[in-house]
């Protein structure tokens, strides 16, 4: 049995059983980097399968591309989703948590490219000695590469996704997700 949902006054089903549908959903709703990379972790096969499913999607109800992205992100989509951006919603113990003094080269790096939003939760959640350590190192930093920059920022979003795999913190749950219907 399919669920279905309204829209503009017409029954339409939702995915259900469809794993197709739901894959082509998911792909249309996300944003164009995150679906590229969804669709480089499957073969050709499926690639091509997805791609003729979205060629013959016509409408999604908000309803059914709501219930497609829950699931997914449900199954870890979160955890993909997740950027150094994202660190201005997190809980200032789970960054405590991911900080470690060894690594402050590279925070500091990470830091020195970001926003200030972003620059202000973690020195904020940081506490003693690691706020004022790090604190220096952004102030000795000087010039840098913005793609080292951005290279330390994957690195320190990578270190969040592991201890969130290992169920030592919490990842925020996704913002920004454009909504996309066809």
């Amino acid at each position: 049995m399919n669920p279905s949902a309204n829209f503009d006054g017409q029954a339409v089903n939702i995915s259900g059983d469809n794993p197709l549908r739901k894959a082509a959903i998911l792909v249309v709703s996300l944003e164009q980097p995150l679906a590229s990379q969804l669709l480089a972790q499957l073969d050709r096969a499926a690639v091509e399968a997805v791609t003729l499913e979205i060629a013959r999607l016509e409408r999604i109800a908000p309803a059914e591309q709501q219930a497609v992205l829950e699931e997914f992100y449900g199954l870890g989509l979160k955890r993909l989703r997740f950027v150094f951006d994202d660190l201005v919603n997190m809980d200032d113990v789970d960054i405590r948590e991911a900080y470690h003094p060894e690594d402050a080269e590279t925070w500091a790096l990470a830091l020195a490219g970001a926003s200030r939003p972003v620059k202000e939760k973690v020195l904020a959640a940081l506490v003693g000695d690691a706020a004022t350590e790090l604190t220096n190192r952004l102030d000795r930093l000087g010039p840098f590469r913005l793609d080292a920059a951005e290279t330390a920022q994957v690195e320190v979003a990578e270190w969040f996704r592991r201890l969130h795999d290992q169920g030592q913190i919490t990842l925020p749950d996704p913002n920004g997700q454009e909504v996309l219907l066809v």
